[in-house]
């Protein structure tokens, strides 16, 4: 219904029931719900404040790693002014002179280790003897073969000497003085170069306010402000810049970028190579590169290198030997015994044709040799064996002397020529040291070949073999033409 003022009246809609009060149990749940779980906690570790990591240390170069910055740059402006003649017809003579220069910077620093050492002194004594010859027997016509081949072998003497005496190696470790001669050549120069500008920070921009480095560090902000100033200048002054320019028209700026760029590049190889040797430690171990060689006992290296069996090593030796008896009969009997050769084969022939294929045999043989002799097991059979290869490679050998010497007969004496009876010579001498180390252990073959090499190599020079073969064709009526020829 609706009443008088327009409201309407309230049974028109009956009362809705009111929704029950929540109940005591209700209430407590819900109180109950809001109360967080009681939860086990860990127990109390005190904090630690962790130890601050320890700074990194500025490294220290000492007055020794300091010189050698200025032996570098001599030794780099040495080499910058001998350069140019290095592709001149006296080259051997500059190249000989900055050899020696290097020798003397070298010894000047490791004296010390050197002037006790035998080895040193006739190693140096060696490449003194090579160097002095480009200026004593480098003029005589024919010698221009041996000055050539002075060029290698003076710096790869050098390079043994300084990695035998820097290493502090036995003779009897060859084959790590191997190795170090390679990484003398071709990682040292290079491993060391963080080192070089290090030493020059340190010498310049190091800890304190010496006048030098404060002098240093005046001349490094200068330069570079002079190069923006005097362009500025001489665009506002003519008169100016007309003299400046007549003052640098006097240099020749591609030429001094070239000696630059040279001698910096020089200063920095030989000063980390110097700094290696000196000290950066040289030792090179075959077996795993970190464990010196001196720090395995010799009983230890027995029981623990490889070795040949017995009976592959004789069946090895005695197959050589056989086919080297056999041939050896042939030798006797075309050459020592007077038969003559078959298939009208003439003895120039003869002697042209096998002579360089019996030395590189004996060669392969001393190889062999040295294998076994290494790896076998000490055994009488294999001995004799070993005595057996080496006395006939004596033979063969003394028959590629006699080809030779057939040779020279019928076509003379040529540079070449008097090189394979030279090397001939030297490998009758291998042999020999060969048999003594059957019964020395203690010799060091390898060491001591080389040596014998070396010192073999400078009386060769010393004989003046351009004179020489000129004076042997001279005295057995060969044309003088001869004496120029190589082969």
């Amino acid at each position: 219904m609706t009443t008088n003022n327009g409201q309407n009246s309230p049974e028109q809609y009956p009362a809705q029931p009111m929704p029950a009060e929540p109940t005591l149990q209700m209430s407590q749940a819900s109180a109950t719900s809001h109360v967080p779980e009681q939860q086990h906690t860990p127990p109390y570790i005190p904090y630690i404040q962790p130890a601050a990591l320890p700074k990194k240390e500025k490294r220290s170069f000492s007055i020794a790693e300091k010189l050698l910055l200025l032996a570098a740059l001599a030794i780099a402006i040495l080499f910058d002014r001998a350069l140019p003649h290095f592709f001149t017809e006296n080259y051997t003579r500059y190249y000989a002179a900055f050899s020696l220069c290097f020798l003397a910077v070298f010894y000047v620093f490791f004296w010390k280790k050197l002037r006790h050492n035998v080895i040193s002194w006739y190693l140096t004594g060696c490449i003194t003897a090579l160097c002095a010859w480009s200026f004593i027997f480098w003029e005589i016509s024919g010698n221009g073969y041996f000055g050539l081949i002075n060029f290698p072998v003076i710096p790869a003497v050098i390079m043994g000497l300084i990695v035998y005496m820097t290493g502090n190696f036995e003779l009897k470790e060859a084959g790590s003085i191997a190795i170090a001669w390679l990484s003398g050549v071709f990682i040292k120069p290079f491993s060391g170069i963080h080192i070089f500008f290090g030493a020059i920070g340190a010498s310049l921009f190091g800890e304190g306010k010496s006048k030098t480095k404060k002098a240093a560090l005046g001349i490094a902000i200068t330069l570079p402000l002079l190069l923006i100033i005097l362009p500025l200048l001489s665009s506002a002054d003519r008169a100016f810049g007309y003299h400046l320019m007549q003052i640098l028209s006097n240099f020749n700026f591609a030429t001094m970028i070239w000696h630059l760029v040279v001698i910096t590049t020089a200063c920095i190889l030989v000063y980390s190579f110097l700094w290696n040797v000196g000290f950066g430690g040289n030792r090179v171990n075959v077996a795993d590169g970190a464990t010196l060689a001196s720090e395995v006992s010799k009983k230890e290296r027995k029981e623990t290198s490889f070795k040949i069996d017995t009976l592959i090593s004789s069946i090895i030796l005695g197959s050589i030997a056989l086919l080297y008896t056999v041939f050896c009969i042939v030798q006797f009997t075309y050459l020592f015994a007077g038969t003559g050769l078959p298939g009208g084969i003439t003895y120039s022939e003869y002697a042209r044709e096998g002579f360089a294929q019996t030395v590189v045999v004996c060669a392969i043989n001393l190889l062999i040799f040295g294998v076994l002799l290494h790896f076998r097991k000490q055994s009488k059979i294999t001995t004799g064996l070993l005595i057996g290869l080496l006395a006939l490679t004596g033979v063969m050998l003394f028959s590629g002397f006699i080809r030779l010497g057939l040779y020279i007969d019928y076509y003379g004496m040529t540079w070449l020529r008097l090189l394979s009876a030279w090397f001939i010579i030297y490998l009758a001498a291998v042999i020999i040291m060969c048999g003594i180390r059957l019964w020395r252990e203690k010799l060091p073959l390898i060491a001591v070949s080389t040596m014998v090499l070396v010192g073999w190599y400078v009386i060769l020079g010393y004989t003046n073999p351009g004179g020489f073969v000129a004076w042997y064709n001279q005295m057995l009526d060969y044309d003088a033409v001869l004496s120029t020829v190589v082969y």
